[in-house]
């Protein structure tokens, strides 16, 4: 198979494993599995994703100001249209020169843009309706993070060497050495934490 936005790729994975990495291709299908299987735990557990899809996205917003939105990690926008009167009818459709997307120089440190606001010379405000904000653009990380990229390595090493712990449980009884894996390494937990949002809870 081939890996779908993977954080990762099987020749790095590959080439991590100890002591002298993987030379066959007996495994590749299972490892590739692996690390889009991890790549997708990473999205769910930090509650964002870090790849940008080839196709324009459209998404639907609801705004709580009319000054600004919060529009998620956003790479670049197509079009951004309103709507004035909760028809879902998207009267007006504004120019760049309506809308900032902050922070300004996000793109220069290959991070998204997060909010955008009205410039001062803007023809529109957000609407307050439901569902009264459309945006076509990308979404996600221009870049995957180093961190993410580390992350999505040590995580996919563990998990691929659970074929050695089934139960989930590692080392030898005799030699007093049992150890309980955890769902999450804490090294991964504290790679990814950075990332993610204040609203996700649990895991």
């Amino acid at each position: 198979m081939t890996i779908a936005n993977g954080y990762t790729d099987l020749a790095t994975f590959k080439a991590r494993f100890y002591p002298a990495g993987i030379t066959d291709t007996t495994d590749d299908t299972v490892i590739e599995n692996v690390i889009e299987a991890v790549s997708r735990q990473i999205d769910n557990y930090t509650g964002r994703r870090f790849y940008v899809t080839a196709s324009d996205e459209t998404r639907y917003f609801s705004a709580e100001h009319s000054e600004y939105l919060d529009a998620g990690d956003v790479v670049s926008i197509t079009t951004l249209a309103t709507d004035e009167d909760n028809d879902r009818v998207y009267e007006h459709t504004w120019a760049t020169t309506d809308y900032d997307l902050l922070p300004f120089n996000a793109s220069l440190d290959s991070k998204p843009y997060t909010r955008l606001e009205l410039t001062p010379l803007g023809n529109y405000s957000f609407p307050s309706g439901p569902k009264a904000v459309k945006i076509v653009g990308k979404w996600g990380y221009p870049a995957v993070p180093d961190a993410i990229n580390e992350a999505c390595c040590i995580q996919s090493l563990r998990i691929f060497k659970r074929k050695d712990a089934p139960f989930g449980v590692t080392g030898s009884a005799e030699m007093g050495q049992l150890m309980v894996i955890p769902r999450l390494d804490p090294d991964v937990k504290m790679l990814l934490d950075p990332y993610r949002k204040m609203d996700i809870v649990g895991i």
